[in-house]
């Protein structure tokens, strides 16, 4: 999947104000939410709702997923057979704690060959939410061709814990599992996706967090209102000095390629082929 994931803006399925605010902005992905953000009450009416705008109101300019409920709650199932047949962009899975999940993905298999939607299509980001998930996070990553990501649900995490999460700074008490997060992530060759800033009001301190989970490798990250859509792409835009540099790193080693050799120097400094694939990387994240 091309597509950038800066931005995940989660939206409760049963308020559709608020999914039609969703709808015209910016973000890189809607994430239609049928789990926390709706109470037990709406849980059916949510459901119908995400359904109905998956199919009538799907944007072509951005992603469009649905955070399902949790494998062990009585909704789950229901939930999976009338969104794949909707056919989301993605489907998140919240609170995956072992490579059993799977099974998961063999009931999508079967809802695709049912519907005559091609095997594998539906794609799936899980969410780690626990001690157990995140220690199982690579082999979780890796059981099923169709996971393209892994999140970090922070705030279950850190509850699970037994800790609290810090407002601002460091937050050293998610360092580790954001790090451990990345590294299965890139070692699965899978998207790395932060949890969200639940401050609204709090842009400094967002912005303060987004640069830290794009230092450690995040892709992106989720986000809890739409006015934290722009100051979250600034931090994850490259500056045009950076821009400039990678741009002076590719025509380097393209002239290098044609001259048959792989010594660069560019502005005085040695470069190497894995400075060219940040390079590259950079003009992409520039072209979004």
């Amino acid at each position: 999947m091309a597509n950038p994931m800066r931005t995940l803006l989660w939206v409760p399925g049963n308020l559709k104000q608020r999914i039609a605010e969703a709808l015209a902005c910016n973000a890189d992905c809607i994430v239609l939410d049928l789990e926390d953000t709706v109470p037990l009450s709406e849980k059916l009416t949510a459901r119908d709702i995400v359904v109905e705008t998956i199919r009538t109101a799907k944007p072509g300019n951005k992603l469009m997923g649905v955070r399902i409920n949790s494998w062990q709650s009585p909704f789950a199932m229901d939930d999976l057979k009338a969104v794949v047949k909707a056919r989301p962009d993605i489907i998140r899975l919240p609170k995956c704690n072992t490579p059993e999940e799977k099974k998961v993905d063999k009931l999508i298999t079967r809802i695709e060959k049912k519907e005559n939607i091609l095997v594998g299509s539906t794609k799936v980001i899980v969410s780690i939410e626990s001690a157990l998930g995140l220690i199982n996070a690579y082999p979780i990553a890796k059981s099923a061709k169709r996971i393209i990501g892994l999140g970090l649900g922070v705030e279950d995490y850190t509850t699970d814990l037994k800790t609290i999460r810090s407002t601002r700074g460091l937050e050293i008490e998610l360092m580790y599992g954001r790090a451990h997060l990345v590294v299965a992530a890139r070692a699965a060759g899978v998207r790395a996706i932060d949890g969200a800033f639940l401050d609204i009001a709090d842009e400094e301190g967002l912005i303060a967090d987004t640069q830290l989970i794009k230092q450690l490798g995040f892709d992106g990250k989720g986000l809890a209102h739409v006015k934290q859509i722009s100051p979250v792409h600034k931090v994850f835009a490259p500056t045009k000095k950076e821009i400039a540099f990678a741009q002076r790193v590719v025509q380097a080693f393209n002239q290098a390629e044609k001259d048959g050799s792989f010594y660069v120097f560019v502005d005085g400094k040695l470069v190497d082929p894995p400075v060219l694939a940040k390079a590259r990387r950079i003009l992409d994240l520039s072209g979004a």
